[in-house]
């Protein structure tokens, strides 16, 4: 009997000891197997994608899972997701018979990457498949796919990391520090700790603290968002900052109400609301913004690096209405401003005062074509209406027959309807047009202008239309800038040297000043080829010139020809400072016009050659030969002629050639093309064009040797004049 107990004992502790190596050696490795061999084939299964598990420990009520990542057909280079680490407990009794109960989850260290493009996206499928309608989806049995009994009890998300990139559309998510949780029957919660959103045409948006909570049967349903303070970029300069209120669930199913306040850059209080609705898969939504009366003094802290200045002197307020319906955004809205003061360099050399205007538009984009429509945009100031409409097609979008477009596009229209001549002139801020102060006008004015852009095709740009100006007429012009006093002899002033400022004569009187019949017809030509070509024909410019700019401009993706005619170039060195800015340009363009209409052309020319520079503190065309070649200006050759054009545009840097006696390789090429092309134009014989390329350009000895040699003056007769 006693040996019978030991026996029966000692089986027992064997038992017991097998028991306890199960459990902690043996156990550990089977449960590992059967995650691997029997879990994650039904999670597979499920989600229809690969699971890769770098690491597994199982023990008793808890596995631990580490490197695991989700991969399916369509996420590329990235996976769908990446998990550093989960960590399960599981039901340790019911786990001995196979039959996996699944407690609490925590998810470390996750990373997901979605992505959609034209051709389709990597989560569509696998959201239909959780929602039971995929094809290895529905039913929770082990044929189905369905995970059972694996269902946890509780869910919690730590330190993730989200990022969504919609190609199709242009928009990129990223969510960084989120934390949730989730349970059956109990709300999900989830915390955002930064939250971008980024647009290939610019703006976006971004938000700190997000708090998203949701019925789990019913996400989108039931969502509702708080915002605790965000931002949304614009463009440069425009940002709203301090966005703060609630998308919630409306009454209607699958429908969020909108409601959201801030301001802008930063500055305290609120200053615009928007309100509205968004049905998400039904993309479909309204929403209105509007932005009461303020003073920019409450922003000056945004603008204190702008171009505005004073600025408690403007005020605006202004509403906009969006309308979403499927891919497209339509807008309308209106802007009301007035006392804005700005300053640029670009701009102008002074404050530009109390600009006020009143504006309408309305237009739509397309997010997947990546159009965007202006069909109406009216801006009204001092009286005078400009209407403007156009589209602009961006790199990336869908054409209609389903191309990608390679190259953005535009196209735009700018009318000014029928209005008096000095209504126009009027509403244009004195700071922007002071030498044009004083001018009266009579007649009417119109433009109606269109551009059309292709950077697949720059050589098609389109510059068309017409500016009235022609319907206007001087009636009385300022004293400095009335064009009859350049009929006669005149004095003006040129920068002989860095901010020293000499008094010049144009006329006889000057020993240096030479008439038009006293120039090198060869001279004439070569300017007329190289700067103006159509001078003799046109009415101070010619818009086709505007247009051969605008290509070459947009070619070099700068502004650096501005097609000056030769009357322009005679404002610009006679009547205005040779400031580099807008204003000083469209002076110009008014002045050229003007003057044509009181100037012969052959006057205008004579002041030309006259008055511009040819070098540092080189003015008039008499010094200039003497200076580079000891001839008169009647007694240029062809060579010589065309050096003078080649140096036109930077006569301070190109006259160095003449200090060192030798031409770049760059002149002497210029040269040559110069020749032909007035070759090609009837402005030299094929003889001339021969004997002029077989010879040498041989400038005078520097004998001072610092470029300054004493000019001397020459008997005068007329000399052939050039064709036209």
């Amino acid at each position: 009997m006693r040996r019978r107990w030991l026996l029966i004992g000692g089986a027992a502790l064997a038992l017991l000891l097998c028991g306890l190596l199960f459990v902690f050696v043996i156990y550990g490795h089977v449960g590992a197997w059967v995650v691997r061999s029997k879990v994650v084939p039904k999670i597979e299964r499920r989600l229809g994608r690969t699971v890769e598990i770098g690491d597994i420990e199982v023990r008793r009520g808890r596995a631990v899972l580490e490197d695991v990542v989700v991969r399916g057909p369509r996420d590329g280079d990235e996976p769908l997701a990446r998990v550093d680490r989960i960590e399960a407990e599981i039901a340790f009794w019911p786990s001995l018979v196979g039959d996996v109960e699944i407690g609490r989850v925590v998810v470390d260290g996750v990373r997901v990457s979605a992505r959609r493009d034209r051709e389709g996206d990597n989560v569509s499928d696998l959201i239909d498949r959780l929602r039971g309608g995929g094809e290895e989806g529905g039913g929770g049995g082990e044929g189905g796919g369905g995970l059972g009994r694996l269902r946890p009890e509780r869910v919690e998300l730590r330190g993730a990391f989200l990022q969504l990139r919609d190609s199709a559309e242009g928009i990129t998510v990223v969510a960084s520090g989120v934390t949730a949780e989730a349970a059956p029957g109990e709300e999900l919660s989830l915390l955002i700790g930064d939250l971008a959103l980024m647009t290939d045409v610019g703006p976006y948006a971004s938000a700190e603290g997000v708090v998203v909570t949701a019925d789990p049967d019913n996400l989108v349903g039931s969502a509702a968002v708080e915002v605790g303070g965000g931002e949304v970029y614009l463009w440069r300069g425009m940002t709203l900052t301090g966005v703060s209120g609630s998308v919630a669930q409306g009454e209607q199913p699958g429908r969020l109400e909108i409601d959201l306040r801030g301001g802008y850059g930063g500055a305290e209080g609120t200053l615009w609301q928007a309100r509205g609705w968004l049905a998400p898969l039904e993309e479909r939504g309204s929403l209105a913004v509007k932005a009461d009366r303020f003073t920019f003094g409450r922003i000056a802290s945004v603008l204190r690096d702008s171009m505005v200045r004073d600025f408690d002197d403007t005020s605006i307020d202004a509403a906009l209405t969006l309308e979403l319906e499927g891919s497209e955004v339509g807008f309308s809205g209106r802007v009301d401003l007035s006392g804005l003061n700005v300053f640029h360099e670009k701009l102008s050399d002074q404050v530009v005062r109390d600009v006020s205007f009143r504006g309408d538009l309305a237009g739509a984009f397309d997010r997947r074509a990546r159009v965007l429509v202006i069909d109406q945009a009216a801006l009204e100031t001092r009286g005078v209406t400009y209407q403007v409409a156009g589209r602009v097609e961006l790199a990336g979008g869908v054409e209609p027959d389903g191309a990608v477009r390679a190259a953005r596009r535009l196209e735009a229209r700018l009318v000014v309807p029928k209005v008096k001549c000095q209504a126009v002139l009027d509403s244009i801020p004195e700071e922007l047009v002071p030498h044009l102060v004083g001018f009266q006008l009579t007649g009417n004015f119109d433009t109606d202008l269109q551009v059309g852009i292709d950077w697949a095709d720059l050589q098609a740009t389109v510059l068309d239309g017409h500016v009235g100006i022609h319907g206007c007429k001087v009636k009385k012009a300022p004293k400095a800038m009335d064009a009859r006093r350049l009929q006669e002899p005149f004095e003006h002033e040129v920068e002989v040297a860095p901010e020293k400022w000499e008094t010049v004569l144009l006329g006889p009187d000057n020993p240096t000043y030479v008439p038009l019949d006293q120039v090198s017809p060869y001279l004439l030509s070569s300017f007329m080829t190289t700067e103006d070509s159509r001078f003799y024909r046109h009415r101070g410019y010619i818009p086709r010139e505007f247009r051969a700019a605008l290509i070459k401009n947009l070619e070099a993706g700068r502004f650096k020809w501005g097609a000056s005619s030769i009357t322009m170039q005679l404002v610009k060195n006679v009547l205005l400072h040779r400031d580099k800015t807008l204003a000083r340009k469209f002076q110009e363009l008014f002045l050229a016009w003007y003057i044509e209409t009181v100037l012969e052309k052959d006057r205008i020319f004579e002041l030309y050659v006259n008055a511009i520079e040819y070098g540092p503190g080189l003015y008039g065309i008499y010094p200039a030969t003497y200076q580079y070649f000891g001839v008169h200006p009647r007694d240029l050759n062809p060579v010589q002629a065309a050096f003078f054009s080649s140096i036109l545009p930077a006569p301070k840097r190109r006259y160095k050639q003449f200090c060192r006696d030798k031409l770049t390789p760059w002149t002497v090429k210029k040269i040559e093309r110069i020749l032909r092309l007035m070759h090609e134009r009837n402005r030299l014989t094929a003889e001339e064009l021969q004997l002029a390329l077989a010879t040498p350009l041989t400038f005078q000895p520097n004998k001072a040797g610092m470029c300054d040699l004493k000019i001397p003056e020459w008997d005068i007769t007329p000399v052939r004049r050039p064709r036209p």
